[in-house]
């Protein structure tokens, strides 16, 4: 009985049901979005953006008034050095919604896998930040699959391949932009999510009136052709993007930086499966073999990556450790040459591997 009521206690751990929420909402949130933008034809992108901003930063403000989260309020300095980041989040939702809305969830999902190789070569010619051979090898392998999975597409889209080549682009550029607002900002977990969503509103306005002109067309609709089925949806998405920010933090704080990255990966694999299922998508055999590897590369790269990253923590430490025992600048010098060499020789050298907030997908 003793080892039941173990078990038990392990199950009811915030570290499990917070990666099991944020599982279940990181996959929520994909299928909901490809249901309203496909099953019910919804063609506002950015009005449904809008929406889901709204209810979030609604929801937000209404667990703070209970008392359940806290957050910073809006700041003039800091939102204007949140400004372009969150403009960066903008773009990155919206060619995510276009992006999804034109190709199937399995491609989606493996082109998800290759904003790695965008982020990690930004990485190096911004911060110069460089990778392990292990790490440098799944990026390879992930990007070969992306593209023979491309050509064994049955429902191959150029336009919907062009928004995804933009929504890597721009997601890249929102990961590596990101330390520098966090370091100018200061701002807590939950209030990157408050000023990315309320900041994020006006932002999805002015896009719309420069570019889509979404919500001149959605208020020159029939408003009345809108379902129950499809307002509930709606709502739910709006509760999964809320739900999503929340427990990825909640996650975060439990958890280690590998298991947080080694969920993140594995959560394609049923996610692709239900989308195979769910959206009746046609898959050729070779095709399927390619998208599996791309999602085997993306676990592998995930856990690699994330031991590259304690394995650098560990060796700084040491490093730190020795300096202050040694007081001869000379042997300074060689220390920091040698652990420089060390970490280039071994066979996993480090790569500083970021936590990173969404709101996004």
């Amino acid at each position: 009985m003793e080892r039941y009521t173990k078990a038990l206690e392990s199950l009811l751990h915030p570290s499990v049901w917070s990666c099991l929420v944020w599982s279940v909402c990181s996959i929520s949130m994909i299928l909901l979005n490809k249901i309203i933008l496909t099953t019910f034809s919804f063609q506002f992108n950015m009005v449904l953006l809008f929406y889901q901003n709204a209810i979030c930063v609604v929801l937000l403000l209404f667990a703070r008034e209970m008392g359940f989260i806290s957050f910073e309020n809006l700041e003039k300095e800091k939102v204007k050095a949140w400004i372009p980041l969150n403009f960066l989040f903008v773009l990155m939702l919206a060619t995510g919604t276009f992006s999804l809305k034109m190709l199937s969830v399995p491609m989606v999902t493996v082109f998800k896998n290759s904003n790695n190789v965008v982020i990690t070569i930004l990485d190096f010619l911004v911060y110069r930040n460089r990778v392990s051979k292990g790490v440098a090898g799944t990026l390879c392998i992930m990007l070969i699959a992306a593209i023979l999975a491309a050509r064994n597409d049955l429902e191959f889209d150029v336009v919907g391949y062009m928004w995804t080549f933009f929504n890597c682009a721009c997601t890249a550029a929102f990961v590596l932009y990101m330390p520098k607002a966090m370091a100018v900002t200061k701002l807590s977990s939950m209030g990157k999510v408050y000023y990315n969503n309320v900041i994020s509103i006006p932002l999805i306005i002015l896009l719309d009136l420069f570019m889509f002109h979404d919500f001149l067309n959605f208020f020159r609709s029939d408003l009345s052709e809108i379902s129950i089925e499809l307002q509930l949806v709606l709502f739910l998405s709006g509760i999964a993007g809320f739900a999503l920010s929340a427990s990825s933090f909640q996650c975060m704080h439990y958890t280690s930086p590998t298991t947080y990255s080694l969920i993140g990966s594995l959560n394609k694999i049923p996610l692709t499966l239900i989308g195979v299922w769910l959206f009746a998508t046609k898959v050729t055999s070779n095709g399927l073999v390619y998208i599996s590897l791309s999602l085997i590369a993306g676990v592998v790269f995930a856990y690699t990556k994330s031991k590259d990253r304690e394995r650098k923590k560990s060796l700084s430490n040491a490093t730190d450790r020795s300096k202050e025992d040694t007081k001869d600048p000379t042997e300074v010098m060689l220390l920091e040459r040698g652990e420089e060499a060390r970490i280039r020789s071994n066979s996993l050298p480090s790569s500083l591997v970021r936590s990173r907030s969404k709101s996004v997908h």
